[in-house]
């Protein structure tokens, strides 16, 4: 309606906004007490014991996706609570980012009124409250151990690529205050921005000198993830990518490679918090870029979080609806799955009451900080039924395009000469207490050609002060698990590979090479483990 003119519902979306984020933080409502109920300011125990995440979040973990879709509903419930006329049924809307590549119109694939720093609003042009926050109170880190990189002053406006607003230290604002005055024009960073994200979600291996399959298949866009997720067997798989991956290696690979929606998820946030996606081969990156989505501590104060993840829980309801998983009491569990108990960086704690890791999760453990009406925890069993329990649904997306699963064999991503996947490499030896920030695990490979190639990029969407953490390092293993389908592997072993479905593939000889690429590029210290790449077995 709006592309039509008609304003009505995103003018109460933005009244909304400025609404809550105009309330002081001590007001449970207001967008800032909110927004710090994602990750910073830790408190509880977690404020200052670095053995205890400070955070409520839930990552890497089965409850994932349903402690996101109450964190929405609360915030909704803000935005009608402010008392302006016309907001008493404002609705969250979903940031479609999938539309590009579905219903190709041309458009940028951020939405202008996310993007725009003025919204024309009752005849004046004011602050888009939808493009940044500015901080009402200070954010410092209190943890034992840590360097308060990630701290932020009373006034510090969010940001996005190609912009850093890592301000903790006075070397990193002195660095980010050099970085920023490159690029003094919203209106290009918005370029800058809609590019990087375009690229994150179209990029696929681009094979040198093979112009007719230099773009596909897709095996490891963001948008092949987002729909390859909608093909997960099980809920378990589905919702984190601890169990994706288990799965991946408990089944062999190759035609069980699926994905959980936490991985899409997890590139859109480095997308637009300062990750660049090379547009063309060996292109080159923005060095320094820093943005708060790119980051779990604070990610939840960029406003467009929430619009991310109304489409990731978009994601959850279409994948329930093609998996006749909407009713409540519909989601399994595997029992002592990875991804079903609490370690670091999955288990919320709260002041008085903390889950202690290593404690199994289920349907039923208590979703905290979130409390239904009656003063109990919600759980995972009350948000299941959207329509039912919760009483919201989505209009149509560009998800509903796709047909029903089963998928059409090779055309489920839309390109009919997709390839099977028929490799499946995995990279290890990679933890990230030893890495401060989210990073990116690339993976490439020398073709018979001498070409060395990316094949692969599994964006970690991590913490800065997880090295300050003693539980931490001792759950924080990371793995890339790599898609090889039978194209490139063509372009990897040459003219004398023909495939053969279940046939063993001898690739001794194909010289595979891992990258670590970091939000901060000063980073200098080696890591501890070597990150290598082997095949799909558990020995490694």
């Amino acid at each position: 309606m709006h592309d039509r003119g008609d304003t009505a519902m995103l003018d109460n979306l933005v009244k909304a906004f400025r609404g809550i984020q105009a309330l002081p933080p001590s007001d449970p409502n207001s967008f800032e007490a909110l927004a710090g109920l994602h990750g910073e300011p830790f408190r509880g125990f977690g404020a200052v014991n670095p053995n205890v995440y400070g955070g409520f979040c839930n990552h890497n973990n089965i409850l994932f996706p349903t402690w996101h879709r109450v964190y929405l509903l609360k915030l909704e419930n803000a935005l009608r609570s402010t008392g302006i006329p016309g907001c008493e049924n404002v609705t969250l809307p979903f940031w479609d980012e999938t539309r590009n590549l579905i219903i190709h119109d041309g458009r940028d694939p951020i939405p202008a009124c996310l993007t725009e720093p003025l919204y024309p609003l009752d005849g004046r042009r004011v602050p888009n409250p939808l493009y940044s926050y500015k901080l009402q109170q200070a954010i410092v880190q209190w943890t034992l151990g840590a360097n308060s990189r990630y701290s932020k002053p009373a006034g510090y406006t969010t940001v996005r690529y190609p912009l850093s607003g890592l301000v903790g230290t006075p070397e990193d604002r002195a660095a980010s205050d050099f970085h920023n005055k490159g690029y003094p024009d919203p209106s290009t960073n918005t370029t800058i921005l809609n590019g990087n994200v375009r690229n994150w979600l179209e990029g696929t291996v681009v094979i040198p000198d093979d112009p007719e399959h230099s773009r596909r298949p897709d095996t490891y866009s963001v948008y092949a993830r987002f729909l390859r997720c909608l093909q997960a067997p099980n809920y378990t798989v589905f919702s984190n990518i601890p169990s994706q991956n288990q799965w991946i290696k408990d089944h062999g690979g190759g035609s069980h490679y699926t994905v959980s929606l936490e991985s899409p998820h997890n590139a859109i946030h480095l997308a637009v918090g300062g990750f660049y996606q090379a547009g063309v081969y060996n292109a080159d990156p923005i060095r320094g870029a820093n943005g708060d989505m790119g980051a779990n501590e604070m990610a939840g104060f960029d406003p467009i979080f929430y619009l991310h993840h109304c489409f990731i829980d978009y994601v959850f309801w279409q994948w329930q609806k093609r998996h006749r998983s909407t009713a409540a009491g519909s989601l399994n569990i595997i029992p002592g799955y990875p991804g079903t108990s609490s370690v670091e960086g999955s288990a919320a704690s709260y002041p008085d009451r903390d889950i202690e890791p290593g404690t199994p999760l289920d349907l039923n453990t208590p979703l905290y900080p979130w409390k239904k009406d009656d003063g109990s925890w919600y759980t995972s069993n009350d948000l299941v039924d959207i329509e039912n329990q919760l009483d919201y649904s989505y209009g149509r997306g560009s998800l509903d395009h796709i047909p029903r699963l089963p998928f059409p064999g090779r055309s489920f991503l839309g390109q009919p000469d997709a390839a099977d996947i028929v490799l499946t490499k995995r990279v290890s030896g990679i933890n990230r207490a030893e890495i401060e920030g989210s990073f990116v695990i690339r993976t490439f490979v020398t073709l018979k050609t001498g070409e060395r190639v990316e094949i692969a990029r599994e964006p970690i969407l991590s913490r800065w002060e997880v090295a300050s953490c003693a539980n931490c390092k001792l759950h924080l293993d990371v793995e890339s698990l790599v898609p090889i389908d039978e194209t490139l592997m063509s372009a990897i072993l040459g003219p004398s590979y023909h495939y053969a479905p279940g046939a063993a593939i001898d690739d001794k000889h194909v010289k595979y090479e891992v990258e670590i690429q970091t939000l901060d590029d000063k980073q200098k210290k080696p890591l501890v483990g070597v990150p290598r790449v082997g095949p799909l077995v558990k020995s490694l």
